[in-house]
């Protein structure tokens, strides 16, 4: 069965002593995976180098069967969710969504990209409401959908 997220021999080095990798994994469509390690051991730079906002020096990174290896972040269908992603007050939920969206959708679509992402998320009718009337859970699930470039990474 070929994996749904791989990482084929990845490796990043900043300095002689300092590096990640390399490293492979294969991670099967629905599993959840832990990464476990002490502070600095390399799993936030993991999962930056497979969003894309670190490119590593070498190996493979694919997805879905697709090689996003070179391809910048608004492309690979996958994103991140940061643990202090500040959410707009002055927007509502569907404009927060449609902001970390951007350049995901095609020309038009936002709307109906928009609805899909929330309703994965079970807030489908949402759009409207203004982010302070949302419990914390359903505001983490809002940073979610904000960053699912793809259907397929935010299930």
């Amino acid at each position: 069965m070929t994996p749904f997220v791989l990482l084929d021999g990845v490796h990043k080095q900043w300095s002689p002593t300092v590096r990640v990798g390399p490293l492979s994994l294969g991670i099967p469509r629905g599993e959840i995976v832990a990464l476990l390690g002490p502070s600095g051991s390399g799993k936030t730079t993991v999962l930056r180098l497979l969003a894309g906002f670190e490119a590593p020096d070498a190996g493979r990174l694919v997805i879905d069967g697709e090689d996003v290896t070179a391809l910048p972040p608004a492309r690979r269908r996958c994103g991140m969710v940061f643990q202090h992603y500040a959410l707009f007050p002055h927007l509502d939920v569907g404009e927060n969504v449609a902001f970390g969206l951007k350049g995901s959708a095609e020309p038009g679509a936002a709307g109906q990209k928009v609805a899909e992402v929330l309703a994965l998320v079970g807030l489908a009718g949402f759009e409207g409401r203004k982010v302070q009337e949302l419990s914390g859970g359903s505001r983490t699930s809002i940073r979610r959908c904000g960053s699912a470039r793809g259907a397929s990474c935010a299930r």
